[in-house]
């Protein structure tokens, strides 16, 4: 009988230890103490919830977005969090949609690569308002919402192409007065400033612009624009042009005019077209980025907002200028 109250008793105190233990457990998660499930992991995840970091880019049809993309995905999943991507198509309403579509959604953190960022500053202030780390590829958004930019400098890699046009005017087309070309992107305010930074460098005195067209970031516009270019201007020179659509469109435009012999490209951005170009001997030179390191570099650094550590506000991704040259070590991008 005694064995038998003993057992009994021993069964109670069991039982009330592992209740009192539940409840300690319960109080200690409400408190917000260090435990097993509320413990956040090196990678950013928190418990079996990863965290979730949203991020829209221009489009994806250009070479240089996808390869953000791609560097982006890459870093997310080595440090085990959840990537959402929306391509804004080029279109700037669906971009600040999408901006609050992720704000309601409740994501961790907030990459844009803007299509224009002063459009962008009524959702970036919404952003600010719940408290979500906003991180600005490419495109500088203007805002102090912003906590880390990262991309190359636009303006001073449009001055060093400025630089290496005058340079190559002065060795190969001495004193004459060069017929220069652009094909730009008027409705991308990143575009615009390497247009007006190249022209700023380039030496006036002796370089006639006779005329800027605009292919509005759409490879098929700045075909149609170039070709214009050249049946207007028959003895053009040399164009510049200001991105990826921009370039393909000018290596079409060579082509379909006949221009090999008497046109140089200078610009930005590779293709596989533009490798071509190069191998052709009339693309000159191209400002190659590096856009797989943009995207690494946002989803680093939203993952480190996110924990609490310290960032630098501005992160730089130095560009290369590719001529005939170097272009070897870029072919493997477009295998």
């Amino acid at each position: 009988m005694r064995k038998l109250i003993f057992l009994s008793l021993l069964i109670m105190g069991f039982i009330l230890g592992a209740c009192n233990s539940e409840s300690t457990t319960e109080k200690s998660n409400q408190d917000g103490s260090n435990s097993t499930e509320s413990e956040t992991t090196e990678s950013g995840s928190e418990g079996d919830n990863k965290l979730t970091i949203g991020m829209t880019v221009i489009n994806q049809e250009a070479l240089f977005f996808t390869e953000m993309v791609k560097g982006a995905e890459a870093k997310a999943e080595e440090l085990g969090v959840e990537l959402n991507v929306y391509n804004a198509n080029n279109n700037q309403v669906d971009q600040n949609n999408a901006v609050e579509n992720f704000i309601s959604e409740g994501v961790d953190a907030i990459i844009v690569n803007a299509i224009d960022p002063g459009a962008l500053n009524p959702v970036v202030e919404k952003v600010e308002e719940a408290g979500i780390s906003l991180i600005s590829v490419d495109s500088v958004i203007e805002h102090e919402a912003v906590d880390v930019q990262i991309g190359v400098d636009n303006s001073e890699e449009s001055v060093r192409m400025g630089e290496y046009f005058n340079e190559f005017k002065e060795e190969h087309w001495g004193d004459k007065e060069v017929k220069l070309g652009i094909v730009s992107a008027l409705n991308a305010p990143i575009q615009v400033n390497r247009q007006d930074s190249f022209l700023e460098t380039v030496e006036s005195d002796s370089v006639e612009v006779v005329d800027i067209v605009d292919g509005e970031n759409v490879q098929e516009k700045a075909l149609t624009a170039s070709e214009n270019l050249f049946i207007s201007n028959p003895d053009l020179d040399a164009v510049f042009v200001t991105g990826e659509p921009a370039y393909i469109g000018a290596v079409s435009a060579v082509n379909s005019q006949g221009k090999q012999d008497s046109v140089k490209l200078f610009g930005w951005d590779l293709s596989p077209q533009v490798v071509q170009g190069i191998d052709q001997g009339y693309v000159e030179s191209v400002i190659q980025q590096h856009p797989d390191k943009y995207g690494e570099e946002a989803v680093k650094s939203a993952v480190s907002l996110i924990n609490g550590e310290e960032v630098e506000s501005l992160i730089g991704v130095p560009a290369t200028i590719v001529t005939e040259d170097n272009v070897d070590d870029f072919r493997s991008l477009f295998e």
